[in-house]
């Protein structure tokens, strides 16, 4: 749940997990992870379609589905990336399964049904042949019933936030604080966050913890307009500057 937003305030949580992460983060396991320009990333829950845009602008090949269509509807940046609806764990098979050079990188739903984060991770194992990126809260991995899936599957890394990544649901991204009229969307996180990071090629490795170091003030900033300005909660820079 989003912080900035007072507990009278804050909204409501989204029946479907729809939650918005950053471009920021992104970018910050880009900088982390080597990725293979010769594979696609494919984000099956990718809402707005942060991630498939922050990779495509990165320069490597990416794509979105989700079980609803979010991003094209709203006419977003890169629309062309979004592959349709899909439901990740139905029975249907969608093309980007049978994909040969494959990673999954998504902020998966966490909370919405029981263990649904475990069963999203489950299935991008099943399915990538390369990297599986997962974007969880720290806490998802300390529970006596994860113990088993880790000895079975350890990460290959974590990479642990030391900025909290705020993350408010899709539906609250155009509030206003009521009394100052500026935008409340992303002002700050309450939760501890890392990326969960599985290597296809390497196989029951030594998992290695990392952070992902804290960005200066004036970059928050430039995050946070940036965002704003990609969902059109602010206008784009050119007409900011114009006005």
């Amino acid at each position: 749940m989003d912080a900035g937003m007072t507990a009278a305030t804050r909204p409501e949580r989204h029946p479907q997990d729809w939650y918005v992460e950053q471009t920021w983060t992104s970018r910050a396991l880009m900088e982390m992870v080597a990725f293979d320009r010769d594979y696609v990333v494919w984000d099956p829950c990718c809402g707005l379609g942060t991630i498939p845009q922050a990779f495509a602008a990165a320069g490597v090949a990416a794509v979105g589905t989700d079980l609803v269509d979010r991003w094209s509807a709203q006419t977003l940046g890169m629309p062309h990336l979004f592959m349709g609806t899909h439901d990740f764990l139905g029975d249907q098979t969608h093309i980007l399964e049978r994909w040969a050079l494959l990673s999954i990188v998504f902020n998966p739903p966490y909370g919405c049904k029981p263990d649904i984060a475990d069963r999203f991770v489950r299935q991008a194992l099943s399915l990538a042949s390369g990297k599986v990126c997962a974007l969880l809260p720290i806490g998802w991995r300390v529970r006596e019933k994860r113990f088993d899936f880790f000895q079975r599957f350890p990460p290959a890394e974590i990479l642990e936030f030391c900025d909290r990544p705020s993350m408010p649901p899709g539906t609250a991204l155009h509030d206003r604080d009521p009394r100052t009229g500026k935008p409340t969307a992303w002002r700050r996180g309450i939760t501890d966050y890392a990326w969960y990071v599985w290597d296809r090629h390497i196989p029951k490795p030594d998992t290695i913890i990392r952070l992902i170091p804290p960005r200066s003030a004036e970059q928050k900033v430039a995050d946070r307009a940036f965002d704003l300005m990609r969902v059109g909660v602010l206008p784009p820079l050119e007409e900011r500057a114009a006005a």
